[in-house]
């Protein structure tokens, strides 16, 4: 799992540390909320290449973690 950071890329508002997991059923920590489900570590760092070129809603500047 990772903490992204980035925009939306329609109203451009940024939004920091939202929790994504590449498994739909990796929740080990059942009390914190996913917000996108279907991302790798190397799908991220692909996003991040493309800007908003991405089919995303968003776009990703930054990763890390969880």
């Amino acid at each position: 799992m990772f903490l992204i950071s980035g925009y939306w890329k329609d109203d451009k508002s940024e939004f920091s540390n939202y929790l994504v997991s590449e498994y739909d059923d990796a929740n080990p920590h059942n009390d914190v909320d996913i917000f996108y489900y279907g991302l790798s570590e190397s799908e991220i760092v692909d996003a991040i290449r493309q800007g908003e070129e991405t089919a995303l809603e968003f776009v990703i500047t930054e990763y890390k973690p969880f």
